[in-house]
């Protein structure tokens, strides 16, 4: 009965962080009530309120939850591979995984330009850990270079994915010179060769 009742708590948990991602994404922090996230869930405020506490602390989650896949999506098998592949392989993780997160993409844009920042939990706990991962990959190619340098290419290539994936295929498409069905093989491809030239590696093609 105490294990059936953890995963009814579970399964409740997880239907009110999935309606209150988008809810969050679209009128963001301040326009989104706990009320409208308890509806769109289908649970009353009390079993909102005993999950999360507070809308606060709801939010948190939501935001947290992007963070925790990517760091658990984050590639473990490149050591032996070749430079290029190893590019290859990093930008491609990252546009998947921008691609299949494009709502909660969406909800941290959206919290920059309320506030000015990023969550101050992500900065915490998630941001600089992932920076450091790729700063340390970076720095395989090139040893050279200051931290600085390592994380400004970081966060270049960060930059532009989430921008890609928040563009309007069409348009996209329009600006690539690509048929829209080739827009999401596109992007990684290009963003690969930039990533190379950058680091001085051959681009594919050229």
């Amino acid at each position: 009965m105490a294990e059936r009742r953890r995963a009814d708590g579970e399964r409740t948990r997880e239907r009110v962080l999935e309606a209150a991602l988008p809810l969050f994404a679209e009128h963001g922090y301040a326009g989104t009530s706990i009320r409208r996230i308890a509806q769109a869930a289908d649970v009353n405020v009390a079993t909102l309120a005993y999950h999360f506490t507070d809308k606060e602390g709801l939010y948190s989650e939501v935001v947290q939850r992007l963070h925790s896949d990517l760091a658990a999506s984050w590639p473990t098998d490149l050591e032996g591979s070749a430079p290029r592949e190893m590019v290859d392989r990093l930008v491609q993780t990252a546009w998947e995984f921008c691609l299949e997160h494009r709502v909660h993409i969406r909800l941290l844009m959206r919290h920059v330009l309320d506030r000015g920042a990023h969550p101050e939990v992500v900065v915490e706990r998630w941001a600089g850990r992932l920076i450091d991962k790729a700063d340390v990959v970076i720095g395989l190619f090139r040893p050279e270079w200051s931290a600085m340098q390592r994380r400004w290419l970081v966060l270049s290539v960060q930059h532009l994915l989430v921008r890609y994936v928040l563009e309007d295929a069409t348009q996209l498409a329009s600006m690539l010179g690509v048929a829209v069905e080739e827009v999401e093989g596109a992007v990684p491809r290009l963003v690969a060769d930039l990533l190379a030239r950058e680091l001085g590696l051959e681009v594919a093609g050229g």
